[in-house]
């Protein structure tokens, strides 16, 4: 059985880690599997060479540009990426591909849906869906059905016995049952969370050396949110908090955006902390060992107000560093049905507006950073947020050895690479059918 794995690109982040993931899981529990990846850009060709993994790269499958495409040039695409898919994938091959939801790319994705009516055993693993960002759906509307006369909502979801969706959570299954997709074309596919750990690091030493290295005070917590800084993740969050309790915590986010419009309102998030001199710790993933800042951390944090799977909910636990933050419940649902614990979460922090009290989280970014400057100094507005979210106070609890340990277990057993490549394999064989 050949796998054809598609995705726009193989820089570093989620999707792609999930790919390694995907390749390392069935190469260790079924060597034989024979796996071609096409991607518009594969920056890291060696881990998949080492693999026994081919990769063929054509530009024309990575992301469009949100721009106005004429006809010609979309029609001229769409005809030479059928011809260059159609060539590499053979009839009987498994198509596996990653986030065509996303409207990224909607002449790929038109390319595929048809390849899919032809008859083409396709795998469309969403960990993205284009109807979360107007603007994504918006391009792929004007493409799709503008631009190219295509029913949208059958390049999207289409109905046939050769097609299979999957979904890292629960509430992504439901939305794609509520498209007219029957439950048994919709298959549940969380993804694996393992950390390979380079090395063994004590707790105390690896706070020690981290510390050190960031100039920070040992004595105060260290509490890290291992993310990419874009909008989603909500970093004004992470700052409102960095001032409520800036003297019993360090606060620290580790890397920056690659996207050059995310780039826009960081760059404005770090000029605001120097100018308030907030002292929010950037890009400490670039400064020191990360896997090691993993481990000195007390606490690692997510803010984020969308995710699709909640790696960062999962992965620290396996070093034992437990996890505090938002709540996203469509996510943690699906984690908690699984035994794992999240004592240290809030569903939201409410600050007073003039028109009544909002969720900050919800609230445009420039609203944020007003706020924010207002708080800056100002102890008496501090105290009110505080009491206006006592849930806080309970973030800093102590959580028990006992609680990691299951924890650590718990995400060790069901979320492992070799559950993972048993439940590909399990999709590929309902595929083949």
């Amino acid at each position: 059985m050949q796998i054809i794995i598609i995705h726009h690109h193989l820089n570093p982040g989620g999707v792609s880690r999930i790919i390694q993931s995907q390749v390392n899981s069935l190469k260790n529990q079924f060597p034989d599997t024979e796996i071609l990846l096409l991607s518009g850009k594969a920056p890291d060709h060696d881990f998949f060479k080492d693999r026994g993994v081919k990769v063929r790269v054509k530009p024309e499958l990575n992301y469009l540009l949100n721009q106005d495409y004429t006809v010609e040039f979309l029609e001229a695409m769409q005809k030479d990426l059928s011809e260059f898919l159609r060539k590499n994938i053979q009839r009987d091959s498994l198509i596996h591909a990653h986030n065509m939801n996303l409207g990224k790319n909607p002449v790929l994705m038109l390319a595929l849906s048809e390849m899919a009516a032809d008859g083409y055993r396709l795998f469309n693993h969403c960990h993205d869906f284009a109807e979360d960002r107007p603007a994504n759906f918006e391009f792929l509307k004007n493409i799709i059905q503008t631009k190219l006369g295509q029913d949208l909502q059958k390049v999207l979801y289409p109905s046939y016995p050769n097609y299979l969706f999957g979904t890292l959570n629960d509430f992504d299954r439901r939305r794609i049952f509520k498209e007219g997709i029957p439950e048994s074309r919709v298959v549940f596919l969380p993804n694996p969370v393992h950390f390979e750990a380079k090395k063994h690091f004590a707790k105390s030493d690896a706070k020690r050396v981290i510390c050190q290295a960031l100039q920070l005070d040992e004595d105060k917590m260290l509490i890290t949110y291992p993310v990419r800084v874009i909008r989603r993740k909500n970093i004004g969050e992470l700052i409102l908090l960095s001032i409520l309790f800036e003297d019993q915590a360090h606060w620290l986010v580790t890397q920056p955006p690659k996207n050059p419009i995310e780039l826009v309102d960081y760059k404005k998030w770090k000029q605001l902390c120097s100018r308030l001199k907030i002292p929010l710790v950037f890009e400490a993933g670039t400064r020191v060992d990360f896997e090691q800042l993993l481990v000195a951390s007390d606490v690692c944090i997510s803010t984020s107000v969308r995710e699709g799977f909640g790696m960062v909910f999962l992965e620290p636990w396996l070093l034992s560093t437990p996890v505090m933050g938002r709540n996203i419940s469509y996510v943690t649902e699906d984690l908690k049905k699984s035994g794992v614990c999240f004592p240290l979460l809030y569903e939201a922090i409410k600050v007073g507006l003039k028109n009544g009290a909002h969720d900050f989280g919800a609230l445009d970014v420039q609203v944020q950073q007003e706020i924010i400057k207002q708080i800056r100094n100002d102890e008496d507005e501090k105290e009110k947020i505080k009491k206006m979210n006592p849930q806080l106070e309970t973030l800093f609890r102590p959580v028990g050895d006992l609680l990691i340990k299951k924890n650590k277990e718990i995400i060790k057993s069901k979320y492992s690479l070799k559950n993972y490549a048993e439940r590909l394999h399990e999709i590929y064989r309902k595929l083949a059918q």
